[in-house]
């Protein structure tokens, strides 16, 4: 794991900085992963599994959109930084970027943030993902699947045109100490359980008390309701909570409350 005194890297720059889009990838329906390298070709800080950056770009009268945060979806490298983005009817930004920005695009970004972080632990890791809320697990889970501790990488999706990361999950379930399931809420009529995915319906309390660790440490992220859902169960699992970690995309929300 990466220790956390390298978020003071030296190569950390201050305010909003311009970044080259290298490569796109359309993930699924929705979802368009973005590969950015900084224009002056120096070295990228490292950070945490969980952390974010915050994007904007320029308008053609020059000025800038309102800046949002994205998390950031692949392992820390020095070379590129990927974000993931759902194409959000309302989200300006997101419309934007998914329907506008194309490999030799510029954008700016600022250096890696945020608190929702993987944490050093050898007790075995549960993330469970709803939607585009995979981003923070995707990365949780390659930054522990060279270490001892049992990965339990849970992902909740309408059906496969929301089924982003399907190649990467899959190479990663070739680690021994891996395990995906794979919730399709609404699968089309063409899809079946076994073989598109692992279990139609939403997660339940029951299949959560069956099927995941009481001993573990469980990282979530997702829209509200899945988000809401999950914590109550994890609560009724007797789960304590300094080991339950979650982000919330919308900021004044508590999930704890009935």
């Amino acid at each position: 794991m990466i220790d956390t005194n390298k978020i003071n890297s030296n190569n950390k720059w201050k305010g909003f900085k311009d970044f080259l889009v290298y490569k796109t990838v359309k993930e699924d329906g929705v979802v368009t992963s973005f590969y950015l390298k900084s224009l002056d070709g120096n070295k990228l800080p490292e950070f945490i599994a969980g952390q974010f950056i915050t994007v904007r770009i320029k308008n053609e009268d020059n000025t800038f959109t309102k800046p949002r945060q994205y998390t950031l979806s692949m392992n820390s490298n020095e070379e590129f930084y990927r974000i993931s983005v759902k194409r959000e009817e309302n989200g300006y930004l997101s419309k934007k970027l998914c329907d506008e920005i194309k490999e030799g695009d510029n954008l700016q970004i600022t250096a890696p943030l945020g608190n929702f972080i993987l944490k050093d632990s050898e007790k075995p890791l549960v993330l469970i993902g709803g939607g585009i809320g995979i981003t923070p697990m995707l990365t949780m889970a390659y930054d522990a699947i060279n270490s001892n501790r049992e990965i339990y990488f849970i992902y909740s999706i309408p059906n496969a045109t929301h089924h982003s990361f399907r190649g990467e999950i899959e190479k990663l379930n070739n680690n021994n100490n891996f395990k995906s399931t794979v919730f399709y809420t609404r699968p089309l009529e063409t899809e079946k359980p076994g073989e598109d995915f692992d279990i139609k319906g939403r997660i339940s309390k029951e299949w959560m008390i069956e099927n995941l660790p009481k001993d573990g440490q469980f990282y979530f992220c997702g829209p509200v309701l899945f988000m809401k859902t999950v914590y109550h169960n994890l609560i009724a699992m007797g789960i304590e909570k300094e080991n339950i970690n979650f982000e919330m995309f919308e900021a004044g929300v508590d999930i704890t409350k009935e």
